[in-house]
C-alpha cells in the first residue's frame, strides 16, 4: 500500500474510530487493513490470512460441479491449492516457500507446471518417518490427520482425480519393499475413500515402487526416499 497517498484517508479512518484503542503509531496494519471501515475508506479489498478463517471449510474452499470448464485447469488447480494451504496453515503448519511450492517439517506441497509455467497438479509429499511406522503398512496418527485435509480437498474440489506413489529407501531386499510401498499406497488410498467420501474411480493410479524413484541418491536409510506421494490433477485438461 502506498501510504503517502492515503493520509487523508488514515485522517478519516481515525475520525471513524479504527484507531480509537491504539496510538497511531502503535498500529497493526494487518488487523487495520481487515477492518470494513478501513476497506471502505481505501475501496480495497484484504484477502484474510487462514488464521482469520472461522473454519477450515471457510479456509478450504469450495467448487462446484461444472466449474472446470467455466475456469480451466490452471485457475481450478490455482484455486484448490490455495485452499489447501490455507487449510494446513489454519490447523497449525508453518510452511517455508521454496522455488517449487511449500515445505514443512515431514510434509510438503509442491506444484507442478507446464512448459508455460501453468499449473496442473499438485503434489502432496509426506516423509516417511511421518506416515507409517518402520517396515509396516498402517498409517500412523499424523499421516491420518494429513490425508484427510487431502481428503477434504478431493471432496470440495470434486473434478479432481489422484495418484498414489509408495516408496522405500535402499535398506532391505528390493522384492520384500516393493510389496511394502504398494500396500503403503493402498493405505493411503483406502484412508482417503474412507474419511472423505472419495470413490474409488478417482484414484487412477495406486501403486509402489520400492526405491526405483529416489529423491536423495543413496543407499541408506532415508526419510526423504521411503515417503508417500499423491499427486492430484483435474479429470481433465481445459485450456483457456
Amino acid at each position: 500500500m502506498n501510504y503517502n497517498l492515503t493520509k487523508g484517508a488514515l485522517f478519516a479512518a481515525a475520525l471513524l474510530g479504527i484507531f480509537s484503542q491504539a496510538p497511531l503509531l502503535a498500529l497493526d496494519w494487518a488487523e487495520i487493513e481487515q477492518t470494513e471501515t478501513w476497506q471502505k475508506i481505501c475501496g480495497c479489498k484484504v484477502a484474510k490470512s487462514a488464521k482469520q478463517m472461522a473454519s477450515r471449510e471457510e479456509a478450504l474452499g469450495s467448487l462446484q460441479e461444472g466449474k472446470l470448464e467455466e475456469l480451466g485447469t490452471e485457475d481450478y488447480m490455482e484455486k484448490m491449492y490455495k485452499g489447501v494451504k490455507r487449510d494446513f496453515e489454519y490447523s497449525g503448519t508453518e510452511f517455508q516457500q521454496v522455488s517449487d511450492g511449500l515445505e514443512a517439517q515431514g510434509v510438503s506441497l509442491k506444484r507442478i507446471e507446464d512448459e508455460n509455467k501453468r499449473l496442473r497438479e499438485i503434489l502432496l509429499s509426506i516423509d516417511g518417518d511421518v506416515s507409517f511406522p518402520t517396515g509396516k503398512s498402517a498409517l500412523t496418527p499424523k499421516a491420518k490427520d494429513l490425508l484427510a485435509k487431502i481428503a477434504a480437498a478431493m471432496a470440495a474440489y470434486p473434478e479432481t482425480k489422484a495418484k498414489v506413489g509408495g516408496h522405500t529407501d535402499s535398506v532391505g531386499a528390493f522384492q520384500l519393499n516393493l510389496r511394502l510401498s504398494k500396500a503403503r499406497a493402498v493405505s493411503v488410498k483406502d484412508e482417503m475413500v474412507k474419511v472423505g467420501n472419495i470413490a474409488e474411480s478417482r484414484f487412477t493410479e495406486v501403486e509402489g515402487y520400492a526405491d526405483q524413484r529416489k529423491i536423495v541418491d543413496t543407499i541408506r536409510a532415508e526419510p526423504r526416499n521411503r515417503r508417500t506421494e499423491i499427486t492430484i490433477g483435474t479429470v481433465k485438461i481445459v485450456l483457456k
